[in-house]
């Protein structure tokens, strides 16, 4: 099965592959957690150049105490970081760009898979939010929806469903931005093979815009005379980080041109490379090594960061990309050797990454309050194992069963078609005399 639920044919190379994701998968899921429950880089502060026009602060918000000890958040900093992001991307192209056959040109074929990709990326502004905060009610709700431009606080919302809401949804689901970015790359790679483009030729057009300086196009929410109904709806659609909705936004396209350039480029490169670095466990373990030094280094850099974001300071975006490309190909090339199965979590990120960013705030008290707890440890190694553990139980119960919710319609529909296949197939046989003896002796006899 794969991540949707959908049974696959593989051969053993595509077997071999699946597991190398899911063991990557596995791991920057949790990465993605202990980023968002610790706030690293959440929060905003200052005039500079971040989100909204705050620079981003360069810490994880919920430890930084004084309790804590420095390099405690700095691993935990470093145990994220964008090399889960630039992972995700490369890995989720990688498997995209799989041909049925070994060998083969890579295929867009859009479909139902990608609709229900579209149609969960608005769920999850509306109505997951308010369904779950139904259910959960403050656990699953921001403790604050930010400032006015007086400088007041924005009063809890007496509207769940109304453009009050839907004016700062981002703060309960701004990190789907990812689904749309995806299915915006595959939209313009299904373009590029309708016009039979070449994967070359794709990747520099698609790459343009990441240069021209154009932050944002088509912000209806900023214009004042628009009619509210169509503010609604592009701000179900596109309203991410902050009080926006442009149609178009500079810093999403550097991910979208970067899964264009694995889509067609990281199968010839992995064949390539493949046949010239060394092989084997020590290797990988080297490997694995490098790629864990490197996510400490960048979290010393990354943070503080917006280059590709804001579109400001790009000289340090080749720096950026550079290592957010190398570190997660060196975990990859480790998890080939990774002696453990982590298909369940590896599968069921979709479920974690939907459902856990609603719970962001209540976590952000529960790891304060634990890493005040835990300040008597000298060494503050248990404090990052607690929030490592506390993440990994999330990902182990709590999101795959969100994961097989979230597909329950799909994988019912399956039984349904399954099983009216196999009543279908019955009633066409023929009865033979000695299974028509067989039924009237069951039907004689008493039980």
């Amino acid at each position: 099965m794969d991540s949707l639920g959908q049974m696959k044919a593989l051969s053993r190379w595509a077997i071999l592959e699946n597991q190398v994701i899911h063991r990557c998968y596995a791991f920057w899921m949790l990465g993605v957690l202990v980023d968002h429950y610790t706030r690293c880089g959440l929060d905003t502060g200052g005039q500079g150049t971040g989100f909204s026009g705050n620079a981003a602060l360069a810490f994880c918000t919920s430890i930084a105490e004084t309790s804590v000890k420095p390099w405690t958040e700095i691993l935990i900093r470093g145990f994220g970081n964008d090399q889960t992001m630039f992972g995700f991307i490369m890995l989720g192209a990688y498997q995209d760009s799989r041909p049925a056959r070994q060998g083969e040109k890579p295929r867009v074929n859009l479909g139902l898979k990608d609709l229900f990709v579209f149609a969960v990326y608005l769920m999850m502004a509306l109505p997951f939010a308010q369904l779950l905060h139904l259910v959960f009610g403050s656990w699953a709700w921001p403790h604050a929806w930010g400032d006015l431009p007086s400088g007041d606080a924005i009063p809890t919302l007496s509207n769940m469903w109304s453009y009050d809401y839907m004016r700062v949804n981002s703060l309960t689901s701004d990190h789907r931005w990812y689904l749309l970015m995806v299915l915006e790359a595959r939209i313009l790679l299904w373009v590029g093979e309708k016009l039979r483009l070449p994967g070359w030729l794709q990747s520099i057009l698609y790459f343009i815009p990441c240069v021209v300086p154009v932050i944002s196009v088509g912000d209806v929410c900023a214009d004042s005379n628009a009619p509210r109904s169509l503010q609604y709806v592009m701000a179900w659609i596109f309203r991410t980080f902050g009080d926006q909705c442009p149609v178009y936004q500079s810093w999403m396209h550097w991910y979208l041109a970067f899964y264009v350039w694995c889509f067609h480029g990281m199968r010839p490169l992995v064949a390539l490379v493949s046949k010239r670095v060394p092989q084997g466990e020590g290797w990988a373990a080297i490997a694995l090594s490098m790629s864990m030094i490197m996510g400490i280094l960048m979290a010393m850099f990354h943070y503080p960061n917006t280059a590709l974001e804001s579109g400001e300071l790009t000289w340090w975006a080749p720096l950026e990309v550079g290592v957010d490309i190398i570190q997660p190909s060196l975990f990859a090339f480790a998890m080939a050797y990774f002696p453990l199965d982590l298909a369940w979590w590896g599968n069921t990120t979709l479920g974690c990454y939907c459902f856990h960013f609603y719970f962001k705030d209540t976590m952000n008290v529960v790891m304060s309050r634990m890493s005040d707890g835990l300040a008597w440890d000298p060494t503050g190694m248990l404090t990052y194992l607690a929030i490592v553990g506390v993440c990994l139980f999330y990902t182990t119960f709590f999101g795959p069963f969100g994961h097989y919710l979230l597909l329950s319609p799909m994988l019912l529909r399956d039984r349904v078609v399954k099983y009216r296949k196999r009543r279908r197939t019955s009633l066409q046989q023929p009865i033979t005399p000695k299974a028509e003896a067989h039924a009237v002796q069951a039907r004689t006899e008493k039980p």
